[in-house]
């Protein structure tokens, strides 16, 4: 093994980038070895590097220079005996600290070549000042990635920055353009001396970041991250700093993306065979108390929500007033027998419960669009919704169990306990679907976004037959739900709604304006 190099920088700095352009240029006649430390469950770049035909080794879920750095020594001399490689280029984690990285003990390193995204300049140095003037000052050669997208004047502010932290730092602008034989001179020039002296009081600790791989179980809008993604990040927060995954596009290929602050690039894998699911790796600042994963996982997937019987509110008097007693309480045999199938239905009952978010907009004064599907609720429901920044889609049921109950009830030829089952079980999805509408208000409360009511299809003027654009943005059977072709929901007590969530959404009272049902229990007690 004759040379060992490591290429750091963080998050979608560039880092893999570099290696395609090494492998394909300056090192293509070489025997390379690719050490990939992901700090996520997938190693995504290693996924794409081996789909090229590189040799790569995987160091996943840690870090080299903290949890995996006594088993970094071991692999490279494992490389060495077992794949004899003329280089090894080693990407250490995003997160990785180069001053930690080279301290390892019996790791010998031949160089390494810091990258930089110069459009993450400044946050760097808002993020951990200390930390990063460090790793910049332990640095010989500094390679600028992105610098088309600032001005040059910009460039030359950040190159005077740098220089000041370490004024015998080699940058190198664009290095796309070096030759072979400046090659040789940036390899002799990163080799690592030690500095006995760091001009900075003490050692500071990397910045703190959470990571999460997400697997996508439901149908996913490709143009989410580019076009929509940066503005939810901003909406809820800022939190996340790289987001990057692949995914299968309908004809079954798969593509890469990165989305770094608000710079998206995709670029299709060729060939890339693989039996997973598409995967959407995560990072995001550590705060207390607060996780974007409240919020983006619902994008990437619709998420049953915990829900008991116990949480839900089932009173005998609003019972009474669907039945039509209108404020009165039945009679003494009634009541009984009321209370008896209202035993029996809490104690069968398994509620389920869920929604998922969607980005969406106001087409026109009648039309919505949510999830790029156009919906045409009506006009008073549209106008509730149109100040939304978001869209969540919630759904609930009774549950297998309680449907079938109502079902034996009604072939058993007892019209009052029939009756009262189904009206029981209608009460009861009510009380569900009510229940997660207070608990998402709840949590959007957290990043000071408000809720709407939840609107139905087959209510208010709305479409039953749009039910099925609904669920088509939700997975098969999501909570247990199926849909007939005309539309009907089995089980038969389930509710599928819109909800718009938003900074500007007002909860409006849900009253007879907005219903345009005719026989609503409800509406005759008031009239």
């Amino acid at each position: 093994m004759k040379k060992v190099y490591v290429l750091w920088g963080f998050l979608g700095s560039g880092k893999t980038t570099l290696i395609n352009h090494l492998l394909l240029t300056h090192l293509k006649d070489k025997n390379v070895v690719i050490i990939e430390n992901e700090s996520g469950k997938e190693s995504i770049d290693g996924i794409e590097l081996q789909n090229r035909h590189y040799s790569v080794v995987d160091l996943k879920s840690g870090c080299v220079c903290c949890t995996l750095r006594l088993k970094l020594a071991e692999v490279l001399e494992e490389i060495k005996q077992s794949l004899k490689p003329d280089w090894v280029l080693m990407e250490p984690s995003g997160l990785a600290s180069l001053e930690d990285l080279l301290q390892i003990p019996n790791l010998c390193i031949d160089g390494a070549i810091t990258l930089l995204d110069v459009k993450m300049y400044d946050f760097l140095m808002k993020l951990n000042p200390d930390f990063y003037r460090r790793q910049f000052y332990l640095s010989s050669v500094l390679f600028l990635t992105k610098t088309e997208s600032i001005s040059s004047e910009e460039v030359k502010q950040i190159v005077d920055k740098l220089l000041s932290i370490q004024p015998q730092l080699q940058i190198i602008e664009d290095y796309r353009l070096l030759d072979e034989a400046e090659w040789i001179t940036i390899w002799e020039k990163s080799s690592l001396q030690k500095r006995v002296f760091l001009p900075f009081t003490s050692k500071a600790a990397p910045p703190l970041f959470s990571t999460e791989t997400i697997v996508l179980e439901s149908p996913i809008d490709r143009t989410f991250f580019k076009t929509e993604f940066s503005r939810m990040n901003t909406l809820f927060g800022n939190q996340i700093v790289r987001t990057k995954g692949l995914l299968q596009q309908q004809d079954g290929t798969w593509s890469r993306f990165d989305v770094t602050g608000s710079d998206y690039s995709e670029k299709p894998i060729p060939d890339l065979e693989r039996e997973e699911k598409s995967t959407i790796s995560v990072w995001w600042k550590d705060k207390e108390g607060l996780s974007p994963l409240g919020w983006i996982s619902p994008f990437l997937n619709a998420e049953e929500q915990r829900c008991s019987i116990d949480d839900l509110i089932i009173s005998d008097e609003e019972l009474f007033l669907y039945m039509g007693f209108k404020g009165s309480t039945p009679d003494a045999y009634t009541y009984e027998i009321i209370q008896t199938l209202k035993k029996e239905a809490l104690e069968i009952c398994q509620p389920r419960l869920g929604y998922r978010f969607l980005t969406g907009s106001k087409l026109d004064k009648q039309h919505l669009v949510v999830g790029n599907y156009i919906f045409k609720p009506d006009y008073t429901i549209t106008k509730y919704l149109q100040d939304a920044d978001i869209y969540a889609i919630l759904v609930a049921s009774v549950g297998a169990e309680l449907d079938a109950w109502i079902q034996e009830k009604r072939l058993a030829n007892d019209i009052m306990e029939a009756f009262i089952a189904d009206a029981l079980g209608s009460l009861i999805v009510e009380a569900i679907v009510s229940y997660g509408l207070s608990s998402l208000t709840e949590k959007m409360k957290f990043y000071q976004l408000n809720t709407s009511n939840s609107y139905s299809p087959g209510y208010c003027g709305w479409n039953v037959r749009e039910q099925q654009l609904l669920f088509s943005l939700l997975p098969h059977a999501f909570c247990g739900i199926s849909l007939t072709d005309s539309s009907l929901m089995l089980p038969i007590k389930s509710v599928s709604s819109l909800i718009g969530i938003g900074r500007n959404i007002e909860r409006k009272p849900y009253g007879c304006s907005i219903c345009q049902r005719k026989d609503c229990f409800k509406k005759k007690e008031v009239l």
